[in-house]
């Protein structure tokens, strides 16, 4: 066959294609038998057994584009989550604009001007594949892949592929652009709770609403050039292994947020408030995606990752929409030269005094003795000094065993905390005293083997421990960690400091995932561990402790019931208040996840410890997590109590 255009849609059909009409016209309308009857009386002629041999070869393909049914990319996408025409074998044409390592994106150079359409598809495919800016046309069934409880993506697996010289026009087409220049996102919703309940991987919703609903809008995108327009990063660069690094931005530089003040003052975007956390999750936030590493280059990404932290400015970032762990994201094809925004480190004011003892909480992630930790446990270090000024008393939560995530059944944690005690002297801190309470082997959640548990550092040249640390031994937190007790004494006044690690939300459903509502994971279980520490608080009211913490990592939300009534208890009951609350900057993170900064990390007091000052001190979640030298991945929270007489002044 000639490389040829012929009649086809728009005046195309592929090139060193032996299509059905043309084996007719070539061997009759009894074509299949008269081929075989070709080959029975073993024709003579080199070029006859060479078409012959050609046809064999092609007649699988070209029963295929017999039963295929001609179908645009946009008819395949269809008006919603589902294609309309998920197992049925078509043909599609289209431009590669795309190249992925295991696939290519293809586009409709022309689309059909609907908004609710995508006019783009991944392919997926190894091996010999075509070239961005080459015209193809495919014939496959076609697929809804999903894992777990993500959308499913529309695709074909492995198609009969064929390549033809594009027509005037068919080219790769202008990037759709994300922003005021083209479409902006919504910044409200994304899944409008009337369309609940729904399985996005069984059957679409009962509307498709890309104008109003976030998983929309970006569903109606899905496999098309794209162009996030004047991108601003609303969290860092975090690496995942050597070909893959992602941040999550806002385009036109954040203008377009809701509400108007959802912007920290260190330009994040903080998650609002509702209590089920059912509100706004601000779908507006579009991710990067970067098949490549700070030290690798992509196939998609034509060079490394570059490292970005809060608050740089991208510029236009272009790409490829695609979906992978729960997100729709755009899978840059172009170099991205980010201009930092000049974001740095915090170090708090607050200080201990001879009336005023300093109390920290956090969160060091999976601490280990280990030599792989070394780094990180110099930098965590480093902020105990530096930032956080080396408190009276540090609570810690997830330090890890003695030998990290090898499962050997040792959990004595000794070592964790010396090394991170002998790291603290190094960086010119005090030498810290410290305690915790061994769990049973596997029992307390986190990175299997690590036996994560929490502990405390406390500087006895300031305070002294009364007693040992103990737990909270409540069923409440089976399979989780227990609450670790500890009463120190300051200016001979005694106060007691609760520390938690409440019950993760991992195992949660994506929030651009295919059930709706999504499912936080735990929250059951956080409610009955709040109201197992409410209960501890009367107790140790009732026996005469007025001076009480409840200190720690809660994984939820200020104003989820958990910790706006059930902790805290509510009217004449209230007896802690949280001091998260007294917070009224626009500052108010202690994590990022997926680009919204949120409030994981808490400090409830009784009374008695009123008044006090709160610092939630920014030294990691808006830093690049690309190798080992980050602290944590939660920020460090530091209270200041005034306890005692000495002087005067305020918490």
């Amino acid at each position: 066959m000639s490389h040829r255009d012929a009649p086809g849609r728009r005046g195309v059909s592929p090139t060193f294609v032996i299509s059905t009409r043309a084996i007719r016209r070539t061997f009759g309308r009894g074509w299949k038998g008269n081929v075989m009857q070709l080959t029975r009386q073993k024709i003579r002629y080199a070029s006859a057994l060479a078409l012959v041999a050609l046809v064999a070869a092609l007649l699988p393909l070209a029963q295929a584009a017999e039963a295929a049914t001609a179908k645009t990319i946009m008819e395949i996408q269809g008006k919603g989550h589902l294609s309309p025409f998920v197992g049925s074998e078509v043909t599609a044409q289209g431009v590669v604009t795309a190249i992925a390592f295991d696939g290519y994106y293809v586009q409709d150079p022309f689309g059909d001007d609907d908004d609710e359409t995508s006019d783009g598809m991944f392919v997926r495919q190894f091996g010999s594949i075509p070239a961005v800016g080459d015209c193809v046309e495919l014939t496959d069934s076609v697929q809804e892949n999903s894992f777990g409880s993500d959308l499913s993506t529309t695709r074909m697996n492995f198609p009969a592929i064929n390549t033809f010289t594009c027509p005037e026009g068919w080219n790769v087409p202008e990037p759709v652009v994300i922003g005021r220049g083209g479409r902006v996102p919504p910044n409200v919703i994304v899944f409008n709770e009337d369309k609940e309940p729904a399985n996005l991987q069984t059957a679409n919703a009962s509307s498709f609403d890309p104008d109003t609903d976030g998983i929309d809008f970006y569903e109606s995108l899905e496999g098309m050039l794209v162009t996030i327009e004047d991108a601003v990063a609303v969290s860092a660069t975090r690496r995942f292994g050597s070909f893959s690094s992602e941040l999550f931005t806002l385009a036109n530089n954040g203008r377009d947020v809701a509400p108007n003040d959802a912007l920290t003052k260190r330009d994040g975007i903080e998650l609002q408030p509702d209590p089920d956390n059912r509100g706004d999750q601000n779908p507006e936030r579009v991710q990067v995606q970067f098949d490549a590493s700070p030290t690798t280059t992509g196939t998609l990404y034509p060079g490394m990752a570059p490292i970005i932290t809060v608050g740089d400015r991208l510029g236009d970032v272009t790409g490829v929409v695609g979906y992978s762990f729960g997100n729709f994201e755009v899978n840059a094809t172009e170099l991205v030269t980010p201009v930092s925004g000049g974001l740095q480190g915090e170090t708090t004011d607050l200080d201990g005094t001879l009336n005023h003892v300093t109390v920290s909480s956090y969160n060091v992630l999976n601490l280990s003795p280990l030599p792989e930790d070394d780094n990180q446990r110099a930098t965590l270090a480093s902020q105990i000094v530096n930032a956080l000024g080396s408190p009276d008393v540090i609570a810690l939560q997830e330090i890890q065993d003695n030998d990290g995530t090898t499962d050997e059944g040792i959990v004595d944690a000794d070592e964790t905390l010396n090394e991170l005690r002998l790291a603290v002297i190094a960086a010119g801190g005090p030498d810290y005293s410290f305690c915790d309470v061994d769990p049973a082997d596997g029992s307390s959640g986190g990175v299997p083997g690590g036996n994560i548990r929490n502990a405390y550092f406390w500087n006895a040249d300031r305070v002294e421990l009364i007693g040992e640390c103990t737990i909270i031994d409540d069923a409440a937190f089976a399979g989780t960690r227990r609450p670790l007790v500890a009463t120190f004494e300051f200016n001979d006044v005694e106060f007691t400091v609760i520390n938690n690690h409440m019950s993760s939300r991992f195992g949660s459903t994506p929030i651009f995932g295919a059930i709706h509502p999504f499912v936080q994971a735990a929250e059951t279980a956080r409610e009955a561990q709040s109201a197992a520490l409410n209960a501890a608080v009367d107790t140790l009211l009732a026996g005469g402790m007025d001076r009480i913490a409840v200190v720690g990592d809660l994984n939820t939300f200020q104003w989820t019931n958990d910790l706006a009534e059930i902790l805290p208890g509510t009217g004449s009951q209230r007896v802690l208040t949280n001091l998260i609350n007294q917070l009224n900057d626009d500052n108010v993170y202690s994590f990022n996840f997926e680009g919204n900064s949120q409030e994981l990390d808490h400090f409830f007091v009784t009374d008695a410890l009123l008044p006090a000052k709160i610092d939630i001190v920014h030294v990691n979640v808006d830093f690049p997590r690309v190798d080992d030298t980050v602290g944590s991945d939660h920020e460090p929270l530091l209270v200041r109590l005034k306890i005692g007489s000495q002087g005067e002044g305020e918490g």
